[in-house]
């Protein structure tokens, strides 16, 4: 039997227990080997200023230390220019020759996935597993994708988003149960995406 890989990108601005509860979802239903996790070094989609790749890639380990189906993937890391996810699929069918891929995505990011970088590529290189979402129909299927090679599955339905966890530690609020406790030591050790205070006068 092929070695099975789930691929599961992302920006991880930071990753969060959603994250985790999905991929292991995934991983048992689809009977994966181990999910590889991606942090995006420069994702392309991804606008304003966002935190160092070297915080979220500490976050990310973090996060999946001692799960042995998790394994942390550094492949975005030394790749200059931006982080298109075709080309990531490309360099792992190289560095796992003969492994069966499976891109795990959002089923809000399927939706946009018109406006992804070579998107007719994506469904050739890997398998697309497009988990359903919180509040989002089932996305119609690309026109250049093979319904043989695209899997809308249900997931395990969690409401927490980075960027909700993101808006509550700029106010100082908790976001115990949110996050795993080792990221959220490390936030708080790093004070990431604390808001900047505002001198008076």
């Amino acid at each position: 039997m092929p070695l099975r890989l789930g691929v599961f990108g992302g920006s991880f601005n930071p990753i969060h227990l959603g994250h985790l509860l999905v991929a292991e979802d995934v991983r048992r239903r689809l009977r994966l080997d181990r999910v590889l996790f991606v942090p995006t070094c420069r994702p392309p989609h991804k606008h304003g200023p966002m935190t160092h790749y070297h915080h979220r890639l500490a976050m990310t380990r973090l996060a999946i230390a001692g799960e042995p189906g998790f394994e942390l993937c550094r492949i975005e890391e030394l790749r200059p220019g931006r982080s298109y996810t075709v080309d990531t699929l490309a360099r792992l069918k190289v560095l796992y020759p003969g492994a069966a891929l499976c891109l795990v995505l959002g089923s809000d990011q399927y939706q946009e996935i018109s406006g992804w970088y070579r998107p007719q590529m994506l469904a050739r290189l890997a398998r697309l597993v497009v988990m359903s979402r919180p509040g989002t129909a089932q996305p119609a299927l690309f026109p250049g994708h093979d319904p043989r090679r695209v899997l809308f599955r249900a997931v395990i339905q969690v409401a927490v988003s980075a960027k909700l966890v993101r808006a509550r530690l700029a106010k100082g609020h908790s976001v115990r149960y949110m996050l795993p406790v080792k990221v959220s030591e490390y936030v708080t050790r790093h004070h990431l995406y604390r808001r900047p205070k505002v001198s008076a006068g």
